[in-house]
């Protein structure tokens, strides 16, 4: 017979069984955990692999969906450069980047 302490066993999550799974073997946590990827250059370029989808575009803003929130970019004259399944690049004069939960 066990003794219950009035402390509860941890819980196990697949989130930190990958996390765990990913730093035993090295592998990227970006692809295994599926979260972004950004690449800043400078204020002039941004790279955004692993996002979900575009939920704002103008030349001043974009918002982009991704697994840990939405990624919000403001600047000037922001261009969608390159937008594939996987990734996009954005050009522009960037002056603010945030994630918003």
């Amino acid at each position: 017979m066990t003794r219950n302490n009035g402390k509860s066993a941890p819980k196990v999550t697949a989130r930190g069984i990958k996390n765990k799974v990913t730093a035993l073997f090295e592998l990227p946590r970006e692809i295994v955990l599926n979260l972004p990827l950004i690449t800043i250059t400078g204020n002039e370029e941004i790279s955004v692999e692993n996002y979900k989808g575009v939920i704002e575009y103008s030349e001043e803003r974009i918002r982009i969906n991704t697994s840990c929130g939405v990624l919000r970019i403001e600047g000037r004259k922001l261009l969608l450069k390159q937008i594939t399944a996987e990734m996009m690049t954005i050009s522009g004069a960037v002056t603010r980047l945030e994630y918003l939960m």
